[in-house]
C-alpha cells in the first residue's frame, strides 16, 4: 500500500511539473495572439512614378482591425543589408480624400532592392511601424 500511494505522489508530482509550464505557455501564446490582433498594421503597395528611382506608394493603415483616419504619420526607409550606406530621410504621408485608412507618399530612392519602410505614427495613438517591401525589382528576377 505505501508503494502505490509513494508511486501516486511521483506520478502527481511529474504531472504537475510538466502541466504547468504548458498551461503556462498555452497562456502565453493566447495572449499573444490578442495583442497581436490589436496591433496598428500597415499594407503598402509602390508603383514607378515619373522619375527613375521614384515611386508613388500607398499604405493602408489599420488598428485593432479598423482602418485609422487622420493619423499623424511619417515613413523613413532604409536597406537592412546596408543600413548605415542606404536610408531615406523621414517624409509626411498624406491622407487620401475619399478612402478611409489609406495615405499616400513619394519614395525616391538610391537603388532598387529589398527595403524596410518604417512608419512613425504620432496620432491617434504613437507607434513605429516597420514593413518590408522590395522595390523596383521584379520577383522573377530573385
Amino acid at each position: 500500500m505505501g508503494n502505490i500511494i509513494s508511486e501516486n505522489l511521483r506520478l502527481g508530482a511529474v504531472m504537475h511539473t510538466f502541466a504547468l509550464p504548458f498551461v503556462l505557455a498555452l497562456v502565453l501564446i493566447i495572449t499573444a495572439s490578442n495583442a497581436q490582433a490589436n496591433m496598428a498594421k500597415t499594407q503598402t503597395s509602390c508603383i514607378p512614378n515619373e522619375q527613375p528611382l521614384t515611386y508613388a506608394c500607398t499604405v493602408n493603415l489599420s488598428w485593432q482591425s479598423k482602418f485609422v483616419s487622420n493619423a499623424g504619420m511619417s515613413v523613413s526607409a532604409n536597406m537592412p543589408s546596408m543600413p548605415m550606406a542606404h536610408s531615406i530621410r523621414p517624409i509626411m504621408a498624406t491622407p487620401v480624400a475619399g478612402i478611409v485608412g489609406q495615405y499616400e507618399f513619394v519614395l525616391v530612392l538610391e537603388m532598387a532592392g529589398d527595403w524596410r519602410l518604417i512608419y512613425n505614427i504620432s496620432t491617434p495613438f504613437i507607434d513605429r511601424l516597420h514593413e518590408p517591401l522590395v522595390i523596383g525589382i521584379s520577383d522573377q528576377s530573385k
